[in-house]
Formats: C-alpha cells, sequence, structure tokens
C-alpha cells in the first residue's frame, strides 16, 4: 500500500467488528507525540461528540441540548487504540466486538426507533 492520507483515507471511513459487522465511522483520531518521534495514530474515536463536532455546529449544539434535557448520561463514544486495526482497505477491519463498544448502543437505539419506522428502513423488499 502507498501512502495513507489520514484526512482522505481514514476519517469517515467504514468500520467493521471481527464478525464483518458494521460498526459505524471514523470520526476522529488521536495522536499520540513522543520527543524525537513523528506523531502516531494511538486511537480512533466512534460516535458520541466526536459525531457531533464532524457533521457541524449545528449537530454539536443539538448534541449538548439533547444531553442538558435528558441530563447528563454516559457518553455514547468508543475508543479503540489503532493497534486493534487488522486490515486497512475499502473497510477497515478491527479486532474488536462490535455489539460491546458504547457507540453501538446509540446505533442500535436508532435503528429500533426510528429507521424500522420510516417505510422501507426495515431492508425487506415487496
Amino acid at each position: 500500500m502507498g501512502a495513507l492520507h489520514l484526512s482522505h483515507d481514514v476519517i469517515d471511513a467504514q468500520l467493521v467488528d471481527r464478525q464483518q459487522e458494521k460498526i459505524g465511522r471514523i470520526d476522529e483520531l488521536l495522536l499520540e507525540l513522543e520527543d524525537g518521534q513523528p506523531p502516531r495514530v494511538a486511537t480512533i474515536v466512534i460516535g458520541g461528540v466526536a459525531r457531533a463536532r464532524r457533521v457541524g455546529r449545528w449537530m454539536l449544539a443539538l448534541h449538548r441540548a439533547v444531553h442538558a434535557l435528558f441530563g447528563h448520561r454516559e457518553e455514547q463514544e468508543s475508543r479503540v487504540p489503532f493497534d486493534a486495526v487488522r486490515r486497512i482497505a475499502d473497510t477497515i477491519e478491527l479486532d474488536v466486538e462490535g455489539d460491546a463498544l458504547a457507540s453501538m448502543r446509540l446505533e442500535r437505539w436508532l435503528a429500533t426507533h426510528i429507521v424500522l419506522r420510516i417505510p422501507g428502513g426495515s431492508g425487506e423488499r415487496k
């Protein structure tokens, strides 16, 4: 593989877990800085306020309003060590159990309460 451009090839890339199930997209990358060494990608951030920041100011404001309205609940953000990356191709495969990620709780809630109520949202064909 040639050069990997973080902003083009990695941010917003589709993630799959070890069972090849979609688990979201990369919303932020955290870099590790050490004296005398080049920056190194240390952590992948999925969901939560990172997603809201990436989408835009309106989503960040909505995120904050929902948290204020419903009280401070645990953040629906997952942080995965970059060492968990198994493969980078058309998707990025992580050596994680997708169902165990905090960011998947929101995804499951949205699928059950919102997406399935949209005509055609169940994936069934007529």
